[in-house]
């Protein structure tokens, strides 16, 4: 433990595993996102009722009126909290940056010999074409 200490080498190499694997999330953030819906539905329900008498020559309308009002209040609340390790988004980042330099020199490599393997087959035919002149 203390070679590993004392040698910044072997202590990036062993950061880099510790973090890679997620074991050590000194550099934690919390994210947290609220979306809150509120939505209120009202019902008016009214109900009239008319009743007639008629009494000695006289008619009398008695009107009933009754109103019933419901509302209805909804609340839809999602909350979603993200935990992201930076020190591991960085270690990602720098793995994708060498993987991306790579790619461009494997590339690269592939093009010459793409070109060697194009001017081989040419030398190749034209051996042939001039063999078969003489």
């Amino acid at each position: 433990m203390k070679q590993v200490l004392r040698d910044q080498d072997k202590l990036e190499q062993v950061a880099k595993v510790v973090v890679a694997g997620g074991w050590c999330a000194n550099d934690t953030t919390f994210i947290t996102k609220s979306d809150t819906l509120i939505e209120v539905d009202t019902i008016i329900n009214v109900d009239i009722q008319i009743d007639t008498q008629k009494i000695n020559n006289d008619v009398y309308i008695t009107r009933w009126k009754t109103k019933e009002i419901t509302k209805t209040l909804t609340i839809r609340d999602t909350l979603r909290s993200y935990i992201v390790d930076n020190a591991r988004v960085r270690l990602l980042q720098t793995d994708s940056a060498r993987l991306s330099n790579e790619s461009i020199e494997w590339k690269g490599k592939a093009r010459r010999r793409q070109l060697w393997i194009f001017l081989l087959l040419g030398i190749v035919g034209l051996y042939f074409y001039l063999k078969s002149k003489i």
